[in-house]
């Protein structure tokens, strides 16, 4: 996963208890504000929520929907 990747919550982490309500989010990973951190924007049922800044582990549970063109 890269900057600029849409991504979306893994049938495994959202269909764990009290996990269902992530199951339709979308999500574009962003950079983060620190060196080697990254954010994710997601768009929500409820409207958008933006994640905590997080490195690589962030990505635990997350699958690519649609891959970023960005070059690099």
């Amino acid at each position: 996963m890269k900057v600029g990747d849409l991504v979306k919550y893994n049938k495994e982490h959202s269909s764990r208890p009290g996990f269902d309500y992530c199951a339709d989010w979308t999500g574009i990973i962003a950079p983060g504000d620190l060196p080697g951190t990254y954010k994710i924007y997601w768009a929500t049922q409820h409207g958008v929520h933006v994640g905590e800044e997080g490195n690589a582990i962030y990505w635990q549970g997350l699958e690519v929907i649609g891959e970023s063109r960005q070059s690099g």
